[in-house]
């Protein structure tokens, strides 16, 4: 078990030297003074801020001044962390994914597969989400989860790899089709600055569906830049990716194979167990997101604030999963500095 200051500075480090080696140069400069908190300090900070237990930024930034202010001798105040930390939302967008790269080299191992699959992540209560007063198109009223129950928020797709690390995600109203989003992964993948996928543009591609025209996204599929690099292992995904011409595009235009049960497994047979074996690390991981990092309401107030938190809880994740490989304890144990 690492104690709190082995924590603080290896989460520092890890961040700091990252942010330095992908992000400090592209990053604007603005007029002013400089500020009191370096970026890799806000961004360390929001990390650490998703272990706070009852999910209160100001409670965190309390304590953080109470016992750790040798390590940060110049704590912003709420609003001043809240907008630092909205302003690097496109950095902690790509952090998690770039923490999952740096696994990979202390491991010295690629993995074999990733698998993909959705978690619901409600917002607030459905029937104070038919109001809409937070969130427009954003969010939507949909079904989701192992209980497969109604909620209003977000639906959240996940590429995970055989060693527990989230490798990229991405986010869409809760009625948004799994291949959806699926497609915007794997397209931005494969080029970073096309659109998002829209039916009328995938339609000499996909035959129509039972239904008629397939019905596309109702809002934005977002964030862009978290979606992690391009990949030529095998995703292997569950029924609600299955489909002959989404597969067949996804090879042919993203260089990207989808295995479902379907491939395998005849209509009347059961699919086989190794696939569902090797599936079971994506539903531990979010297990892990919701219960012990707060992923299931996560309270913001704003579009982006939702993708700022949304980053940093995998950023968060990641970062556990890498320092347990690191320290050589099990991928899942939960390390906590506010313990």
């Amino acid at each position: 078990m690492l104690d709190v200051d082995t924590f603080l500075v290896t989460v520092y480090c890890i961040v700091d030297d990252l942010y330095a080696e992908r992000y400090a140069a592209q990053k604007p400069r603005r007029r002013g003074a400089k500020p009191e908190m370096a970026d890799s300090e806000v961004l360390t900070l929001a990390l650490l801020a998703q272990w706070e237990p009852h999910r209160s930024e100001r409670a965190f930034l309390r304590y953080v001044r109470e016992h750790w202010r040798s390590y940060f001798p110049r704590p912003l105040s709420q609003s001043a962390f809240n907008r630092r930390t909205r302003d690097l939302m496109g950095v902690l967008c790509q952090l998690g994914p770039a923490i999952s790269q740096a696994t990979h080299q202390v491991l010295g191992s690629t993995p074999a597969y990733e698998v993909l699959d959705t978690v619901p992540v409600p917002l607030m209560r459905r029937c104070r989400g038919v109001r809409r007063r937070l969130f427009g198109v954003e969010a939507a009223i949909g079904c989701g989860g192992s209980d497969r129950d109604w909620y209003y928020g977000v639906s959240l797709l996940a590429a995970v790899n055989q060693q527990g690390h989230i490798t990229g995600f991405v986010a869409g109203p809760a009625n948004t089709e799994e291949r959806w989003l699926a497609d915007a992964l794997l397209r931005w993948r494969q080029n970073p600055h096309a659109p998002a996928p829209h039916p009328e543009e995938l339609a000499p591609v996909l035959s129509p569906s039972h239904h008629g025209p397939r019905q596309g996204p109702t809002g934005p599929l977002t964030p862009q830049g978290a979606v992690g690099v391009s990949s030529h292992v095998p995703y292997l995904g569950d029924r609600g990716f299955a489909g002959a011409a989404w597969n067949r595009h996804w090879r042919e235009d993203y260089g990207a194979t989808v295995l479902t049960p379907g491939h395998w497994a005849a209509p009347q047979q059961h699919p086989p167990r190794w696939f569902h074996r090797l599936r079971q690390i994506v539903e531990t991981v979010f297990y892990v997101l919701a219960d012990q990092l707060g992923l299931k309401y996560p309270r913001p107030r704003t579009y982006w604030g939702l993708l700022t938190r949304l980053a940093a809880k995998i950023s968060a994740f990641n970062m556990l999963v890498h320092l347990n490989y690191r320290n050589g304890l099990p991928a899942f144990s939960f390390l906590s500095p506010l313990a």
